[in-house]
């Protein structure tokens, strides 16, 4: 029976989509949820069984205060979390006046409430009233400037406590804190600028099947007017961001512009209109927003080097290889500078770096708590021994406040901590140059790869990078070349510890697939896109994305994997059990049979058992159309009498084995020159044998009769002689 290559790819992913059916786009953030803003520690006292309430801060005017100013007016939220009325419900300030020391503790403010901890103040305080189960209501607080009296330049803590009393009893008990940091700065206008460069990435899961149907219906979800990778161009679109864009993701929107098809347990279904020209719209705004700006082109589906590296080198070579070559391609379509790879904290590996260097990437970002020692601004080397590469390092703090927002589960909550922290550590930088006299190094924030901010959160962030008074918003290009000073630091890998990776098991599907995509596409006479399309998949199978859920990118690898494999043993090679060679040089027919519906080039592969006594010749590559089988005629030469076992290997055109060996045996029986002469003999002993006999039967009779015949004529011996026998005369040559 042929099999259809297209509809076996169907089978396997709708095969896939039954296997893995929570198959989905990872939560927001997942990747740095370790950077995400934890819910509020307990008090140091902490509070009495009783009623629960939550409280978030969405905003706090101004983010910057001056001597000019007369308040700071916080605004929020309070929930109801418990399942008893809260009374006496009250808003009050919190503030410290020691001013944090370092860009270190300002991160901390959110995790460490032992830090500048301050004292709660009744004036300024908003009554909630009564909260009821689940209830919230807004808070507004009004704190005079002169009351919290900061008295140096620097960045303090401020917050608020919410309090509330348990219906049996009157007093009253903190039930939750949130905190917030904010620059006092009498002296703003004397601060230098800082430069700051933004990347903004744009990235997905992979969801590409090789025959491209979609594994699921997920980016659809994401390219909508209101979904999360429309607010990401939208809110970018006007700002100087250096855009670093995942072809992956190019590919499969495009994918779904003109109709597509989703795999599902029941088959592959068609996917809707509306989504595509969703997808349409999303690429037509993409093309539109990144025109004319700087367009980093990322390696294919970002793949884990790091992973393969630590298990697979050769292969994490070659997917390097791989997804370099064709974001290349990309970065030409985009007008795009060279692909520029991308590695999480944990993966800066001296592995990976090197893989990326020798694939040909131009540069990589790395974040800067991952290298050593650190940097003064955000280009660095990587020296790897036979060659360097190039870095991007980017600035922890800002970018793990961007990473922090997008995760927040309150999406105003997340803009302002994200606008707070980046007035907070921009001020201390400035703060500390125009201390010195010095200059501030240039900065990079990256936010995470596949974040996905609310648009709050997205539209917080490229407002607090293009507002803040003393932050210049710069080109990522220009903030590399803008470091002080003419030599760029040397820097090694300095990666965490503990960091989410590919698991092992991931690793070796992605192997297997990389295996049997090469004997696929190696096996096809015309290879159209096969080969480009197989190989792209090995690369998403070892893609980044899966980290979130590896159970789901094995189950991509595997069914591909599988899928292959079943297609590769519809082309066989029948071998009789044994072979009896009748001369010493003889041919011997094989038959290739090829069920697939595509042309198909094949080699043999004959090692024989021992080549002293028998010879195989080579047999050439062969082509051999759908669903045809044919013979193949080998010639083999025998040495000697005896039984030789060979074994038959089918191969693809370019040698890698198909399948398993065949066994058989030739016999060969040297019925060569020497043996025919043997015949010939025999037969010419034959020969005389017969006539001596004849010539023994004739008696003295005949002797006489013969010579009483010489003086008659030959036709009165030939008529004597054809007569039949007298009666009474006995047969010659019968006993008497």
């Amino acid at each position: 029976m042929r099999r259809h290559a297209r509809s076996r790819w169907l089978l396997a992913a709708a095969a896939l989509a039954a296997l893995v059916p929570g198959i989905a786009v990872a939560a927001p953030g997942a990747a740095v949820a370790a950077n995400a803003a934890p819910a509020p520690a307990a008090d140091p006292a902490a509070p009495p069984a009783g009623p629960a309430a939550t409280i978030a801060l969405h905003s706090a005017t101004p983010s910057v205060l001056r001597p000019s100013d007369d308040e700071l007016v916080l605004t929020g939220t309070v929930r109801n979390t418990g399942d008893e009325p809260v009374r006496n419900a009250q808003v009050l300030p919190r503030f410290s006046r020691v001013p944090l020391e370092s860009r270190a503790e300002i991160g901390r403010v959110g995790t460490d409430q032992n830090l500048n901890w301050g004292a709660r103040y009744s004036d300024g305080y908003d009554p909630v009233d009564a909260l009821q189960p689940g209830e919230t209501q807004p808070f507004t607080l009004r704190v005079p400037v002169e009351l919290l009296d900061f008295a140096q330049s620097g960045v303090y803590i401020v917050g608020a406590d919410v309090m509330g009393s348990p219906v049996d009893s009157e007093q009253r008990i903190r039930l939750d804190t949130e905190r917030t940091v904010i620059p006092w700065l009498p002296r703003a206008g004397d601060l230098p600028t800082v430069p700051v460069g933004m990347l903004w990435p744009l990235a997905d899961r992979p969801a590409l099947m090789p025959d491209g149907t979609l594994l699921d219906d997920s980016l659809a979800a994401q390219v909508g007017a209101e979904d999360p990778l429309s607010t990401l161009v939208d809110a970018a679109a006007d700002a100087p961001v250096t855009w670093a864009v995942d072809p992956d993701l190019v590919d499969t929107a495009d994918a779904m512009t003109d109709g597509y098809g989703v795999v599902s347990p029941s088959g592959v279904i068609e996917g809707s209109r509306a989504n595509s020209d969703a997808a349409r719209a999303w690429l037509t705004s993409l093309q539109q927003a990144t025109d004319g700006s700087n367009v980093l082109m990322l390696p294919y589906a970002t793949p884990d080097l790091a992973a393969l590296a630590t298990t697979e080198p050769g292969l994490a070579g070659t997917v390097a290889r791989r997804a370099v070559s064709v974001s290349e391609q990309a970065a030409r379509t985009f007008g795009a500078s060279a692909p520029a790879g991308w590695l999480d904290s944990g993966s800066v590996s001296t592995d990976a770096l090197s893989a990326l260097a020798e694939a040909g990437a131009g540069s990589v970002v790395v974040p800067g708590d991952a290298v050593r020692p650190r940097p003064d601004g955000p280009s660095a080397t990587f020296d790897l021994g036979e060659g360097s590469l190039d870095a991007v390092v980017t600035d922890s703090g800002l970018s793990d406040a961007v990473a922090a927002a997008a995760v927040a589960p309150d999406p105003q909550a997340g803009a302002l901590e994200v606008r707070q922290r980046w007035f907070a550590e921009t001020a201390m930088i400035a703060m500390s140059a125009a201390d010195s006299g010095a200059t501030p190094d240039p900065l990079v924030v990256a936010p995470p790869l596949r974040w996905r901010p609310s648009k709050a959160a997205a539209e917080a962030v490229i407002a607090s990078w293009t507002s803040i008074p003393w932050v210049e918003p710069t080109s990522v290009d220009t903030a590399s070349n803008g470091t002080a000073g003419t030599d760029t630091d040397a820097v090694t890998p300095d990666p965490a510890e503990g960091t989410n990776r590919l698991p092992e098991n991931n690793v070796e599907a992605t192997a297997e697939l990389h295996r049997q995509a090469g004997s696929y596409a190696g096996l096809l006479a015309d290879t159209g896109t096969a080969n480009q399309d197989l190989a792209l998949a090995a690369v998403r199978a070892a893609s980044t994305g899966w980290r979130s859920d590896p159970a789901a990118g094995r189950a991509y690898a595997n069914s591909i994997a599988d899928d292959l494999a079943a297609q590769l043993d519809e082309v066989s090679v029948t071998v009789p059990e044994s072979v009896t060679l009748s001369s010493r040089t003889g041919t011997f027919p094989l038959t290739v049979t090829n069920d697939l519906d595509q042309a198909i080039v094949i080699g043999l592969d004959i090692t024989s058992a021992n080549v002293d006594r028998l010879r195989i010749d080579d047999v050439a590559e062969r082509r051999i159309e759908p669903g045809a089988r044919e013979l193949v005629n080998v010639t083999a030469q025998a040495a000697a009498n005896g039984k030789v076992p060979i074994d038959v290997q089918l191969t693809t055109g370019t040698g890698t084995a198909i399948g398993p060996a065949r066994p058989t045996v030739v016999n060969a029986t040297d019925y060569g020159t020497i043996g025919w002469l043997i015949v010939g003999g025999a037969g010419a002993l034959f020969a005389a044998a017969l006539v001596r006999r004849t010539t023994r039967r004739r008696t003295p009779e005949d002797a006489e009769t013969a010579e009483g015949t010489t003086d008659g004529t030959a036709e009165d011996t030939d008529a004597a002689g054809t007569g039949p026998p007298s009666p009474t005369e006995p047969l010659r040559g019968t006993s008497r």
